[in-house]
Order: structure tokens, then sequence, then C-alpha cells
């Protein structure tokens, strides 16, 4: 019974020192009593694989390599106690969340913290704590009887109560694998394996009571046990402070010195002095250094250590990636001499992997990945949400694009499309009546469906059929399941009808032929651990019976459980390992980069379930649990420490300036502290090459181009560069393989957001139909907006995925198909709108909408409670307008002629107007007018156009001019010419909306009424002859309550109300102007116009809202990117331009 303690600095061979001793004695006897060397978990494979690559060993039979968890499966293979299964991390977490469920009445703190999905992956944490350092439920509860007068006695009971009920769950059927270590130090006087076997610990900073207890067992049976510590000055009293580098080191030092002496064991002592690690005397001289105050300065040769800023992080990796190569190139450095620890895991570990990759360096990311987005993770989720949230629109497709079923990606695109252009849900997809929506773009269309209709509805149905099928199947399974066993066969059957083995088998012999071996791991580890999710579940819940929704975040809650654990690709490849848990010792370089304040060191984590000052509390009635988080914050200038004096031959220390957004990043002090020690080399990495520093960034093929881009974009700017950029250049033009990369890398440096005019007859081919180019007055204002609006609308034929909701278009179609009805009823009754009683065109009004609400948008109005309010809301809307109709009526001579009626399109339309261009091009205009009201006055006809508005409306002389409003006089001229005998008196703007109304004091209903009728004028131009103004408001006695008008006493208009008429010669001059910019504006569409060119007047653009913004990429800052700025003229002199037929530049009249 012997304890020796190895005990030195970093570096000082303590490892080596034990390797060595191993390999002497099995070189002088390959078989013998057993030779155990422990290590933490994750440096076994490191260590063992070195053992056995020394040339001295022949071959061995007695010596093993274990961690503490290794160990106790070994022994208690040999001693029995391993075969009753054991409980995984994934089983904790769904037992504990099940006690959380069952106790949550018996809380008096947990209550709300148990209904957080995280809660439990704390208590496992807790529970593991409490089985390391001893502590049992009787314990606890104990302690909470002390204690029940603190606050610290509910937190206690809730915790003893949680234990309890977790130790009786595994009573007689699992075993704990954080009871091993107890069930290992109860069983190792059994083992032959260790009786008088000789025992090296090595890498431990520390050991909590489960591994103390391991330790002491082993010394009473093992011929010797050998503990390395990093330790200096073991025998000062400068470490037994809480805050010196190695307190934990001496701390432990004297608690095995202390059970020695208890057990009467020889103990030896040897302290290794000489540093053998470091090849760079730096790397020495910083780690005996660092954190030694007064400090000394290092005065010799200044190599082995690189200080590196960076702009931001992804500068930081790709510099170090660099370097990395110049490593491997210039000092002959293999890629296994390479390792990276990372601090800030969270923002590095992907960053790090994909710009080695993209620099093509083999490399090993050392972590556990958590396979939640892989495509059967989230396949399980949705499925199961599908049922839940009734067949939504979200789960399914989130189901469909997993590619596990067995539907093609334009299948699904298909499908999802017309899902969500007709609001399918629910029952819709189960009850097997075929789908037969149909997009109508006005309520009166015909509801005969063509043989293109019918073919379309014929492939949806078909694949609709083959997605939802095994979807069917699997909810009537669920539906009928009651317990946690019948729910997991369910979904297992479903799996294996979809084939998921066999496609995730696929999936990775793709991944392996690519190239991609970590993913074809990662698809076949996959499957099998979710087989063991469904086991687990099945063994600890089975019986019990479930709702679906619990079965599913139970499920969910195992799946983010879920990690993946792969094995290096190869024996030559760079490491990346978290700092916290690494295996790279002696290595020769080490990149550590994120050195930033707050990161290393880390700042203190928070205190967690139980306070610093509530372990105080347990600790003084005789429980003790892990050091509070003020130790770790001391324990963390140890592994800086331990992170800085891992390589032997070069440290690279880097940080960046700022995060991904832009945010300002600080430097770690650690960084001040290194170049206090010495006058190492800083490197500063801007974002994009500076120069002299050529030769570092034409590293590697591909990432040279993004380089080279960069310094193109400083040559185009007027900036010289070195001529190697040119060799590089060349040389990737010519390079097979590479012309895409640097054709995609320099098209940003050409990129003129701007369009050429359409070549030859392009145009001519694209527009026309049967050489007649046609459309709406809508269209051509389209284009005086922007040319490019209109060519992505009209000649690309761009639109906006079709959605089943109700939008601003769907009301304003209603609106004018309820007002239309309306209308065509009066006509029936032979009766006039002013004649219409309050409660008769009331009633009209609702069995209107009522018959129209199912026609809108496939029944949208009829699809849920909350569209089913709308239609009360539609109706007020309609009857107010009719209200506002039928009292404009009753004052008004002007009656309706015609209402909605076509110009150009149907049998009974008026002729559309019709024009000729250049090449034998017809221009027709069509469309249709809402309202036509006609009036006599002194033998003369007379006319007024309205047209109905949903939304807001105005009509400025200065839009007109400028044809950006042209829809009122073009129905205006339509009119003139198909009823030649009738002079203009009007075109007017009427509102079809319900407006809201707010004011500082409270009013009564007369105040109301009238200001919402001040509201709803009507905009527009009308005849400046107060006689028409009589006959469109006999009742107006100054201000009209129905025209933005107002005639003095004498018949003369108020001055505020001028523009607001016009005389009969400025209605011919501006139909004129209509004619001539109707044509004009064809003439540029035919000519192949389609720039990047929204106008700006005023403060107003037709960017705001336009769809195609994301196809144009318009962006002022860019020089070819600028408005097309309308001057703003008054109205005398855009008249007098107009009588002179010239046109106003930009630069008149501002």
């Amino acid at each position: 019974m012997k304890l020796r303690l190895i005990i030195g600095r970093a570096g000082a061979g303590k490892t080596q020192y034990c390797l060595e001793e191993m390999g002497q004695m099995l070189a002088a006897s390959p078989e013998g009593r057993s030779m155990i060397m422990i290590l933490p978990e994750h440096a076994t494979f490191q260590v063992e694989h070195e053992l056995a690559s020394n040339p001295d060993i022949a071959g061995f039979t007695r010596a093993y390599v274990f961690g503490f968890r290794r160990l106790a499966h070994r022994i208690l293979m040999e001693t029995g106690g391993a075969v009753r299964p054991h409980i995984t991390e994934l089983g904790k977490r769904i037992v504990l969340n099940k006690l959380l469920h069952d106790h949550q009445a018996d809380f008096k703190i947990f209550h709300r913290a148990a209904a957080q999905r995280s809660f439990a992956d704390i208590l496992v944490s807790m529970i593991q704590e409490f089985k390391a350092y001893g502590v049992s439920p009787e314990s606890l509860a104990e302690v909470e009887e002390q204690c029940s007068d603190l606050p610290i006695g509910d937190k206690l009971h809730d915790l003893a109560l949680v234990y309890q009920g977790f130790e009786n769950f595994l009573q007689g059927r699992y075993t704990d694998p954080e009871d091993y270590l107890t069930l290992l130090a109860e069983k190792i006087p059994q083992s032959a394996i260790l009786h008088q076997a000789e025992v090296w610990i090595d890498g431990f900073t520390w050991f909590n009571p489960q591994e103390a207890g391991v330790v002491a067992q082993l010394l009473q049976n093992a011929a010797s046990v050998t503990i390395t510590l990093c330790l200096a000055d073991a025998k000062s009293g400068e470490q037994a402070s809480e805050t010196a580098l190695f307190h934990r080191q001496w701390d432990t030092r004297r608690k095995l010195l202390d059970m020695a002496r208890k057990m009467g064991a020889e103990v030896e002592e040897v302290e290794l002095v000489q540093t053998k690690r470091f090849s760079a005397p730096l790397l020495g001289h910083i780690e005996e250094q660092l954190f030694t105050f007064p400090s000394m300065v290092w005065t010799g040769e200044v190599r082995g250590v690189v200080v590196t800023e960076a702009a931001n992080r992804r500068v930081e990796i790709e510099g170090m990636a660099r370097d990395m190569l110049r490593l491997s190139r210039e000092e002959g450095y293999r890629w296994r001499d390479i390792g990276v620890l990372l601090r800030n895991g969270d923002s590095y570990a992907e960053l790090v992997e994909t710009v080695l990759a993209d620099y093509e360096i083999p490399f090993f990311s050392d972590r556990k990945r958590q396979p939640v987005h892989h495509p059967l993770a989230e396949l399980l989720r949705s499925v199961l949400e599908v049922i839940t949230e009734r067949w939504s629109y979200d789960p399914l497709f989130r189901c469909f694009k997993t590619d596990l079923f067995d539907l093609s990606r334009d299948d699904i695109d298909k499908l999802e499309n017309y899902v969500l252009e007709f609001g399918i849900r629910g029952t819709k997809w189960t009850n097997g009546q075929p789908w037969t929506f149909i997009r109508r773009f006005s309520l009166g269309e015909d509801e005969e469906l063509n043989e293109v209709q019918q073919e379309q509805l014929q492939s949806i149905n078909e694949i609709r059929m083959k997605a939802s099928a095994p979807l069917i199947v699997f909810e009537q399974q669920m539906k009928a399941a009651t317990t946690v066993l019948a729910m997991t066969t369910a979904l297992y059957e479903f799996l294996v009808g979809l084939m998921v083995p066999e496609k995730l088998e696929v999936w990775a012999v793709h991944a392996e032929e690519t190239g991609d071996l970590e993913q074809a791991r990662e698809h076949r580890q996959l499957w099998d651990q979710v087989i063991q999710l469904m086991e687990q579940l099945v063994e600890i819940c089975g019986t019990e019976e479930m709702k679906v929704a619990d079965y599913g975040i139970m499920l969910s809650e195992g799946l983010e459980g879920l990690t993946l654990s792969l094995i290096p690709p190869g024996l030559d490849y760079v490491t990346v390992s978290p700092m916290e848990q690494t295996s790279l010792v002696n290595i020769r370089s080490i990149y550590i980069p994120g050195v930033n304040d707050g990161v290393l060191p880390m700042r203190g984590r928070g205190e967690g379930l139980l306070t610093d000052a509530e372990r105080g509390q347990m600790s003084q009635l005789g429980l003790e649990l892990a050091p509070g988080s003020q130790s770790d914050s001391f324990a963390e200038r140890f592994l800086v420490y331990t992170a800085l004096t891992r390589a032997r031959d070069y440290l690279w220390l880097s940080y960046p300036l700022a995060d991904e957004e832009g945010k300002g990043l600080s430097p770690s002090l650690l960084i001040k502290r290194v170049r206090e020690l010495a006058d190492v080399p800083f490197h500063s990495l801007p974002v994009e090459p500076v120069p002299g520093s050529e030769r570092q960034y034409i590293a590697h093929g591909k990432r040279s181009i993004s380089s080279l881009a960069a310094v193109l974009r400083s040559y185009k700017s007027g900036e010289a560069i070195a001529s190697v950029w040119w060799d590089v250049y060349n040389w990737a033009i010519q390079h097979q393989g590479l012309e895409w990369y640097v054709q995609r890398a320099v098209a940003g440096l050409f990129h003129h957001n701007q369009v050429e005019p359409l070549p030859g007859n392009l145009a001519r081919r694209l527009y026309p139909k049967k050489n007649k180019l046609r459309g709406s007055v809508t269209r051509f204002e389209s284009y005086q907006a922007c040319p490019f609006k209109h060519f992505a609308q009209y000649g690309l034929s761009l639109k906006e995925r079709a959605v089943f909701r109700l939008q601003a278009p769907d009301w304003g179609q209603f609106l004018h198909a309820a007002l239309k009805g309306f209308g065509d009823s009066l006509q029936e009754a032979g009766r006039d709108w002013g004649s219409m009683s309050e409660g008769e065109y009331k009633e009209i009004v609702n069995q209107v909408v009522e018959e129209l609400a199912p026609k809108l948008q496939n029944e949208i109005l009829l699809s849920s409670e909350q569209h089913k309010h709308l239609v009360g809301r539609l109706k007020r809307t309609v009857t107010r307008a009719v209200r506002r109709l039928v009292e404009f009526d009753r004052v008004s001579t002007f009656k309706p002629m015609a209402m909605e009626k076509s110009f150009g399109r149907g049998d009974d339309a008026l002729p559309p107007l019709v024009y000729m261009l250049p090449d034998d091009i017809s221009l027709e205009i069509v469309g249709q007018i809402d309202r036509l009201d006609v009036a006599d006055l002194e033998g003369k006809k007379y006319m007024l156009i309205i047209d109905y508005k949903s939304g807001g409306a105005w009509l400025k002389l200065v839009d007109v001019y400028y044809g950006l409003r042209l829809q009122l006089l073009t129905y205006l001229l339509v009119a003139s010419k198909a009823y030649e005998d009738c002079l203009p008196a009007g075109v007017l703007y009427y509102f079809l909306k319900n407006p809201n109304l707010s004011d500082k004091i409270k009013l009564g209903a007369d105040e109301i009424c009238k200001k919402i009728n001040g509201l709803l004028k009507m905009p527009g131009w009308v005849l400046a002859d107060s006689q028409v103004i009589r006959l469109l408001d006999q009742s107006i006695d100054g201000y009209s309550e129905f025209l933005k008008v107002a005639l003095k006493k004498d018949d003369t208009f108020y001055s505020n109300c001028l523009s607001y008429v016009k005389e009969p010669e400025e209605f011919q001059l501006l139909l004129r102007h209509v004619e001539k910019k109707l044509v004009d504006t064809a003439r540029e569409i035919m000519e192949g116009n389609i720039a990047i060119s929204p106008y700006a007047l005023d403060k107003r653009t037709p960017c705001g809202f336009c769809q195609y913004s994301s196809v144009c990429q318009f962006d002022s800052l860019l020089p070819e990117n600028q408005y097309r700025r309308l001057a703003k003229p008054d109205e005398s002199s855009i008249m007098g331009k107009i009588v002179q037929g010239q046109e106003v530049k930009p630069d008149e009249l501002v």
C-alpha cells in the first residue's frame, strides 16, 4: 500500500513520467500484475494511442487505460452488478419531467419552474452533484427539517421530494451511471484485476467525494497508486490561499496525504522541477511568469508566440487558417501537430469548421453535436404537431420538406402553393373529398372549369393523396392509442412505413461518396439513438396513459437531449476542441481565438439552483457540495494557465474587434498581460488585404480569389495594387475548376444595378398580342411610376405567391361588387336610389353581402370566426356607402346611367380607346367605369364619372400631367367618345369606407355624423359652372355636403375651392393631354425602356409599397440608382405647358 505523488508545473513531464514507467515495466514483463492508468474520459484515447505507439513495447496484455466511469463498468462486469440496465441521460430527463408534473401541487417553490422545459436539465445536474458528494434524499430531508424556518428549507423540501421520487423509480429497475463510482468503491476489494495492481491517476485537478472514495479503495487494494498534480511550491504556504493559482491542487494534495496517513500507507513525493515541454523558451517564460507578481520581462529571443487582432471573427479565423497553411508548408508541421482551443464555442465552433473546410484543412471537431435540426428529428416533432394542431400548414410542410416522404421537391412546392392560396387545413386534408378550389378573379366569374383547370386539380389531388396517406393512417393509430407504448409503436411503424432507416442509409452512403464522413456517421448514429429514445420511453412510461400533446412534448424534450459523438475521420487532422475539456497536451502548436474581455477568462457563471450562501449553510449543517461560483472564478485562472501552456513550439492568441452584428469587442486583459511579459509580435488583420500583405493572402486557391475581389475593388476606385494580384487573376482564369469562382468573385465589382433597353424587336414579341398593345389605364400609370415595375408586372408577369388572407384588393373587390349588386337590384325593381327608405336599403345590403360572402376567395369570409366577424364590418361599410349615395341621389339631379360599365371588354361594352403606334401596332385602352351619371341642363346633357375607392384617393393636376394618375380622365375620355352629345360635368372619387373618428372631447351624434360626412366628401374636379354645381347638389348652401366646393351668394366659388373646379376648355385640354400621355407612354414601352427609374415627387415615391423591390434592388446610394425627380410647378404653369404641348423638365419650376 503505497501512495506516490508526482508534482510539477505544466510541461514538467508528469504524464510522460507515468508513461515511461509503464513502458519500462511492460518492456521488462509484458505479462503480470495489472497496470492501470486512470484519466479524464476525454483524454483516454490519446494516451492509450501514445502508450501503444511506444516502439520499445512489442505488445502487452496487462496494461489498461480507463476513465473512472469506464473502469467502473469493467470492474462491475468482473464482479457483478453490470447486468442491470442503466438509465440514460434521456431517461433521466423523462423521469424528472414526469416527477415535476406529478408533484407540481406538492412543491413549495418549484411549482412555477416545473413548467419550464429546461428545468429537468437543471435537476439532472443537481442530482449528479448530490450523488458525487454522497448526499442522499434522506440527508436532504434531515437538513430541511433543521432549517424549515429559513428560505432554503422550502427549496430543500422540493429537491428532496424530486430526488426521493427519482431514487424510488430507479429502485429495482435501473442503475444510475452516477452511482457507478459508489458501486466501484464497494466492488474494488473483490476485483482480481485491481488486486496488487500498479495504478497511475493523471490529469485531475481535484477529486469529488465519489472519486476520492474510489482512490481510497484503490490505495488499500493496489500495490501502489501514483497520482500526478499540476502544482508548484507544494510545501510553501502560498498555495493555501483560495486565490492562489494551484490552490485546488494544493488542497487535493493535503486531502490525499491525510487519507494515506489515516490508512498507514507509505507516501512518496516526486517533484519534477525542470520544464521539458517547451522548445520555444518564451513559452516556458510565460508558463512561469503569467500569474507571478511582480514578474520578469523576457529579454531573450522572441519566438513561438503571436498576438493577432482582427476586424471581426470571420477575418480572425481566416487569418488563423492561413497561418496553419504557413506552418504546414514552410515549417513542416503535420495537421496533427496543430490544435485549436475554443472558450466560446457557441460563437466559434461552426465558424471554425466552415473556414477550415473552405481552406481544405482536414479537421476533427471534438464536440458533441445535437441533431435537433436533422430531418429525422424534425419529422418526429412535426408529425405529432400535425395531429395536435389539426393539420395546419406549418407542421405539415415541415414534415414534407424533410425529404423522408416519397415526394419530389417540385411536387411539394406545387402542393404548398395550392394549400397557401386556398387556406387548406384540418378536415379538408382527411375527409377524402377532392379539392376543387380555383382562383377566380371576380366575384361573378363563371364557375365552370376549363380543361386546363381540371388537369391542374387532378395533379394537385394526386400529390395530396400521396402525401397525406401515411399521415392519415398514423393519426388514426395515435387517436386509438391510449398508452405511451401504443403511441410509440404507432410512431415506429410510421417511420418504418416511410422507409426511414433505408433512406438514412442511402444518405449516409452518398455522404461517404462525397467525402463527408461526419455527415455519414450522423445519419447512422441518429437512427440508433432514436430507437434508444423510444425504448426508454416505453420502459419508463410504457403503460401510462397520456395525451398526444403531452407525448409530443416528452418526445421533443428527449430529442433535444440527443447528442452525437463522432470519431476522428483519419490520422492526420487539426483538432478543434473546447478549452475546458480537451485532450490536446504537449502538441506543437495551439491556436486560441476569441481572447476577448469576459470570454478568457470567462466571467463568473450564475450561481445556479443553489446560491453560494445556501451552499455555505448546507456545509455548516454537514452537507458538503461542490464549490460555488466564486471558487469557479478562481479556477478559471488555472484553465487559462493550462490553455497557454499546452503548446511546445507555437502559440497563437487572437481576438476580434467586432461581432457579427458590428458591435465592438474589447481584448482580454490576458493579451495585455502576455505583451507585458514579452514584446511578442503583434499582427492586425483588416477586413480587406492591405499593400505589403499579398503573400499572406495568397495561401489557398479559392480563398485567394475572394481576397482578389477586395483588391480589385480598391483598384477600381483608383488605388494602385501589387502586380502579383494580376498573376493571381491570370492563373485563376486559366485554372480548370476556378473559372466559376473568379466570375462569381469579381461579378460584384462590375455590377451595374441598371438594365439596358430591350434589344431589337423583343418588346414587340413580349408585349403586344396580335399587333395589339392592350391594357387598362393602371398599366400605363405603372409605367410612369417606374418602367421596370411595368416590365416586371406586364413583361415578366411576376406575381407574389397567393396566400389565403383578406387583403386590401379583396376588400375593394367585394365593396365594388356589393354596390353593383345593390344597383342591379334597384334596376330590376325600377326604383331610384333616392326613393329607398333606410329599412329597404339595409335589407337589400344584407341580402347582397350574404350572397357575395361565399364567393370571395373560396369562402374566406366563412373560414373562421374572425373572418365571419368581418362580414358584419362589410355590411356596415356597404350600408354607410349606400346611405351616402341614397342621400346624394335625393339632392342631385344627376342619375345613374350605367354601373360597372366596361369598355373594350365584353358583349355590352363601350368601345375601347384605340390609337395607332409605329410598326402597325395598335394601342387599346380597356377597363371599367364604376358609375356614370347624367343630367340635363337647358337642353344640354352633362355626364359625371364616379370611381369607387376603398382607400385614400386624390386628384392633383401635377399627377395628371406626369401620367401618374390618369384613371378618372381616361374614363371621362371614353364616355365622351361614346356619348358625344354629353358634356363633362366632373370626375369624382367616392369613398367606400367607414372612417374612424377621434377627438379630444366627447362628441354628440350629430357632430359625429357631420365630421364623418366631411371625411367622405368626394374629391376630384367638377365643372366651374354654378348651375351644374346646383344640379350636382341642389341642397348646396355655401359649402356642399357632398362635394369639396362652396358657392358664395353671388354664385362664385370660394378661393379655397378653385383647385376642385375646371373650366370646359380646361377639361378639353386635359383630355387631349391624357390621350397624348397614353400614346407617348405606349411608344416608350414598345421602344423597350425598362429602366429602374422610380419617380420622386415631393416626398412621394412608388418604392414604399412596391412588390418588386426585391427584384430591382433599387439603392439610392448607387450612382446608377437615382430617383427620377419630378418638378412641381404651380397649376397655372402646368396648364400653360399643356396648352403649348410642352413637357416640364426636371430643372424647371421646382
